[in-house]
């Protein structure tokens, strides 16, 4: 029952978070930039739900049963690291180094906006 839990709440932060790179990229962002944007439109948000539910589910530790106590134990642990490592690392590389094949059979505007403010010249 926690596998299907996890699953679930990492799915609803998964699609928030694409979600919201896929609309800088439909906007014209590069695929580095839009990536940028969205983790950083995202984040805070992702970051307040996740610590919330870690409260929640943390709350139940303090129950006297052992099952209860494991369950509590193994979804906080889940949540804080969906949250923490998976939000904000795992998803932004994998998405840069798969680049366009990550939207596959979407076709996607060219880049014109950059949030790179190098001058090469």
């Amino acid at each position: 029952m926690s596998f299907s839990i996890i699953v679930g709440l990492g799915l609803d932060y998964d699609v928030f978070l694409i979600n919201r790179i896929l609309e800088y990229r439909l906007e014209a962002y590069d695929h580095k930039s839009s990536i940028v944007a969205g983790l950083y439109q995202t984040g805070s948000i992702i970051t307040a739900a996740g610590l919330i539910m870690a409260v929640s589910f943390g709350g139940l530790m303090f129950s006297p049963s052992p099952a209860v106590y494991q369950w509590s134990f193994s979804l906080t642990t889940a949540v804080l690291v969906d949250t923490f490592i998976m939000r904000t690392c795992v998803v932004p590389i994998l998405l840069h180094k798969t680049g366009k094949f990550s939207w596959y059979p979407r076709k996607l505007p060219n880049s014109i906006v950059s949030l790179d403010q190098t001058n090469d010249e």
